[in-house]
């Protein structure tokens, strides 16, 4: 027996030293060499083109505004663009909505397939201080149109309008259906998407690939990445808004009770940010993700992220704690946004309360996220009310013809990136669209820094004029080869 107390810690450190060893072997082998970015040569004529056509979508202010909406800015953008893209205007059928969206179609040769390519044409508000050029300037300078909207998601809207305007002069017939649709309020969660969804449900539509703005083209998405990631987004997590309340008799505070309705509401904010009551899990696009830049990571992240079969465990409990972007991908989210009390000094609330935004996961979606909310608060004598409330979008097929089809286009125009499904932690306009297409995919294809994520709806965005260039080779090579 004694003998045999000694063997198993042997035994275990044995078994321990094989799969370390195995894991590092794995490591060294798994190495990418990063590969050149493709040199683009761009004509200083068709250069200073793009730079024109996109600073003039940038000029016209289309803000959102969800309660007092102002058509007048969008139709000012439509007769722009019409001016930009007069072949397009002229080819496709056009349908405007009375959001004042639209939506064309391309009519191929063959109808019994389709494609359908988005971007909105709202912005969000932009203040004229703190920007090098000013917001709504359009101005090119330093290799880069500027103003609001260049990157999200005018940008987008251009390269794919542009993309047609120049295959329709090429004479070109596209083999199958190509949708181009726009909304004027997804910045504002308007209903710009749904009724462009209804109208097409309603005339049996159901395109083989939808394209929508969420993941991109990312320079060091992951720490000591060493290669841009084409993040393709296959799913959309949801949006919770919950008003938590407190009640009492209220009463005067020179006589304070205990566990008055903000000392229950602050016990309540502990407990969930001490003993969080959500799950957290790597689900396989999270997986995928990691496994997809393991390859090109420095060797301490590519041997962790590289062995998940071994690590995935530790990684799972270890990120939430240490990265709210990686609790992100693994839980859902909860965040405290907005506080109230009584309105006078010396006065304890009959009425406390406070908001939770919750951004619901697959592994515990709506309603089982509120649920958990719903216990602890239980816990502390507290109501829960929903403001809003969305579940998580279904989880594109990343093996699917439509999603290889997607990988295909980008190997072929950026040769350089790595690519791998990706959670959308935000809301897009697309999840409307997966009632009637099943491989809707959040994509933007534009290279960005985490410089250019900072400036979305923040100062100073802008957009080099060879980015804008290489999405219209993208939607060109996208849209050619669609079958």
């Amino acid at each position: 027996m004694t003998d045999l107390i000694w063997i198993i810690p042997l035994v275990v450190g044995s078994l321990l030293f094989v799969l370390l060893a195995i894991a590092l072997v794995r490591t060294f082998r798994a190495q990418s060499v990063p590969i050149p970015r493709p040199i683009r040569n761009l004509d200083p004529d068709r250069e200073q083109m793009l730079a024109e056509k996109l600073g003039k979508m940038i000029r016209v202010v289309t803000i959102a505004d969800k309660d007092h909406p102002d058509p007048a800015p969008f139709l000012e953008l439509q007769q722009v663009m019409a001016s930009l893209f007069p072949k397009v205007f002229a080819t496709m059928e056009k349908t405007v909505f009375p959001s004042g969206s639209l939506l064309f179609r391309w009519s191929g040769a063959s109808r019994e397939n389709s494609i359908l390519l988005m971007a909105h044409q709202d912005v969000v508000p932009a203040p004229a201080e703190g920007w090098k050029h000013p917001p709504f300037s359009g101005e090119y300078a330093d290799g880069e149109v500027h103003g609001r909207g260049t990157f999200d998601t005018k940008g987008t809207l251009f390269a794919f309008f542009q993309a047609a305007e120049e295959l329709i002069d090429e004479g070109f017939i596209p083999a199958v259906d190509v949708w181009l649709a726009s909304s004027t309020d997804e910045e504002v969660m308007g209903r710009g998407a749904a009724e462009t969804v209804r109208w097409l449900r309603e005339r049996n539509i159901h395109p083989a690939l939808v394209l929508d703005e969420g993941g991109a083209i990312v320079d060091g998405v992951l720490p000591s990445v060493r290669r841009p990631m084409a993040l393709l987004g296959v799913l959309e997590k949801g949006y919770i808004d919950l008003r938590v309340v407190a009640r009492s008799h209220g009463g005067h505070s020179s006589t304070p009770p205990k566990n008055t309705p903000l000392a229950r509401l602050a016990k309540f904010v502990v407990d969930i940010e001490k003993h969080s009551p959500m799950k957290s899990r790597m689900i396989r696009e999270v997986r995928d993700l990691f496994a997809n830049a393991a390859p090109s990571m420095g060797f301490a992240y590519r041997f962790l992220f590289g062995n998940l079969w071994l690590f995935r465990p530790l990684l799972t409990w270890l990120l939430p704690k240490i990265n709210a972007y990686g609790g992100a991908l693994l839980s859902t989210t909860v965040a405290f946004t907005r506080a109230g009390g009584s309105e006078a000094n010396n006065v304890i609330p009959s009425e406390a309360w406070l908001v939770l935004n919750l951004r619901p996961h697959p592994i515990q979606p709506m309603e089982a996220s509120i649920a958990a909310i719903r216990k602890v608060a239980g816990r502390r004598g507290l109501e829960v009310e929903i403001l809003e409330a969305r579940d998580t979008t279904p989880i594109v097929d990343s093996h699917s013809p439509a999603f290889g089809f997607l990988v295909d286009t980008v190997r072929a125009v950026f040769p350089d990136v790595l690519i791998s499904p990706y959670v959308i932690l935000g809301g897009t306009d697309a999840r409307h669209y997966q009632e009637i297409c099943e491989a809707t995919i959040r994509f933007s294809p534009l290279r960005v820094t985490n410089a250019d994520l900072k400036k979305m709806h923040g100062l100073n965005e802008s957009i080099p004029v060879d980015v804008v260039d290489e999405a219209v080779s993208f939607y060109r090579h996208l849209i050619t080869h669609a079958r």
